[in-house]
């Protein structure tokens, strides 16, 4: 019994930190796109996320604190049921926004040297 409360709360724990990873991975990628979309030098890759960013950027900012905050809400009711997809589900997300963050290190370097 023990073990699956300590088990319980370590699951609880990663999903907070998954969540707030991915709302601060989420934020630094936004406010770096615009920034660079506004200054020309890349345009918005995603098309799922470029009318946002023509109707008001600010549609794009509120839709990319949402969704961490609602995958981490998703996570946290199937806490029970599915430990493994979630763990996997986070980390995967995770890296992809890693990745973004790679390539946006990528286009500001190139901006400084050119």
């Amino acid at each position: 019994m023990q073990s699956s409360q300590s088990n319980l709360k370590s699951l609880k724990s990663q999903i907070i930190t998954s969540t707030l990873v991915l709302l601060i991975l989420n934020i630094i990628d936004v406010e770096l796109t615009l920034w660079g979309i506004n200054l020309h030098l890349i345009t918005e890759g995603n098309p799922l996320m470029q009318p946002l960013i023509e109707m008001n950027p600010n549609y794009l900012r509120s839709f990319k604190l949402l969704l961490p905050i609602i995958l981490g809400t998703a996570c946290w009711w199937t806490k029970d049921k599915s430990r493994r997809l979630i763990i996997y589900g986070m980390g995967l997300s995770i890296t992809v926004y890693s990745f973004i963050m790679l390539l946006h290190a990528h286009w500001i370097f190139k901006s400084i040297i050119q």
